[in-house]
């Protein structure tokens, strides 16, 4: 099946549409993980990594 050089050129076109309405999507989902990741730090507990050490009377 052979195309037209219009046809192609369409094609093209429409494959770069796409391609600039992907970036702007993995834009805003970098920007949401990016936002998310902030003020993570400071709010994640992590009770699995914390060794309670015994007092004895001090």
């Amino acid at each position: 099946m052979t195309k037209n050089n219009e046809d192609l050129i369409r094609e093209i076109n429409e494959l770069k549409n796409e391609m600039k309405q992907m970036r702007e999507v993995l834009n805003v989902l970098f920007s949401m993980v990016m936002e998310s990741d902030d003020g993570d730090e400071e709010e994640v507990n992590y009770p699995g990594f914390v060794q309670d050490v015994p007092r004895f009377n001090n």
